[in-house]
């Protein structure tokens, strides 16, 4: 398939040795019913046969494009693939994932002649340990958002709610310029597809969500960044990062914050399921990161609106007793 024309979206597949899944996702991107469209493939320095599998996609279709990028970042080789980018609107597709047939045509068909910054769609989980009994589980954290028309983030704060999926939407690539919107480049992951999922929601004045599943996300790759947990700090810092956000854009509506302390008492949920849930078998770094983004919380939130797991956490963390049982320790955040 050959275009020479403008494309409308620009498609970016970061990858790194995703040669077990790379056929199907590409295929998926390919054969969208919406075609006219860029695809950037910007790849990490893979060393399977990711790179075998685009190029010879490549060679039939002049939509494809390959990048090569230096550092093994998700961040870096999504703004790669960004300023590389020709179209109105961007898409983000995991390279272990893949998509609907009319994901883009659905989404695209929102976007009020090239008007609306975000137009997102819901996502599956897909559970393909057992190859004989594939699970999709629909999510539905965003079971109660108003589909009806555009919003801004104030207007309907359960946006931020659930799974960053920053990859089920397309964003307006001028409203990305415009308000100098980039990813976080640090090292693999990194979880920087958090602070880019706030900073986007915030500064957009224009949603649109729909309720069907257009994007199916794998949990069952073992090398995803995504069960990569990496340093147990990842967590808070990009939460700490998040929180810059919401200051920084002076972001003080009580639905968004309540959702955001909901946000920060679940990854600590996370950070202890990985001990057993024993906060005493937390390292001195942990906890003390922990306590740090524990005194940005307003307790009066915590006493009134929280559950009470979370309000559990919060006195725990909060405790001076915490740290008593390290001594000589200094950490810096």
């Amino acid at each position: 398939m050959y275009f020479s024309r403008k494309p409308k979206i620009s498609v970016i597949m970061p990858s790194l040795n995703v040669g077990d899944y790379m056929e199907e996702c590409l295929s998926s991107v390919l054969n969208q019913t919406f075609e006219n469209i860029e695809i950037i493939c910007v790849d990490a320095g893979s060393t399977d046969d990711t790179l075998d599998i685009i190029q010879r996609h490549k060679k039939e279709d002049n939509r494809i494009k390959i990048l090569n990028s230096d550092k093994k970042s998700y961040g870096h080789q999504m703004n790669l693939g960004i300023n590389a980018s020709q179209g109105t609107y961007i898409s983000i597709v995991e390279t272990d994932d893949y998509i609907e047939e009319d994901m883009l045509e659905k989404l695209y068909s929102y976007s009020e002649n090239d008007s609306v910054d975000i137009i997102k769609g819901n996502f599956n989980y897909v559970n393909d340990y057992d190859k004989n009994n594939i699970q999709i589980i629909r999510d539905n954290s965003k079971i109660k958002l108003t589909c009806d028309n555009t919003f801004k983030l104030t207007e309907q704060p359960l946006f931020i709610e659930g799974h960053p999926s920053i990859w089920a939407g397309i964003y307006l690539k001028k409203f990305l310029t415009r308000n100098n919107i980039t990813f976080m480049e640090v090292p693999k992951g990194g979880w920087v597809d958090n602070p880019f999922f706030y900073e986007t929601a915030i500064k957009a004045d224009k949603i649109r969500y729909i309720e069907d599943c257009v994007y199916n996300y794998r949990i069952t790759n073992p090398n995803s960044s995504s069960n990569d947990l990496g340093e147990d700090t990842l967590p808070m810092k990009r939460i700490l990062n998040m929180y810059n956000i919401l200051k920084e854009n002076n972001v003080n509506d009580e639905n968004v914050i309540k959702l955001f302390y909901n946000r920060l008492f679940r990854y600590i949920e996370i950070i202890l399921e990985n001990y057993d849930n024993n906060i005493d078998n937390l390292s001195y770094e942990t906890c003390s990161c922990i306590q740090k983004v524990i005194t940005l919380v307003d307790e009066n939130v915590v006493k009134y609106d929280l559950n009470n797991n979370f309000k559990r956490l919060y006195y725990k963390f909060k405790s001076p007793l915490l740290l008593s049982k390290f001594e000589g320790n200094v950490i810096y955040l």
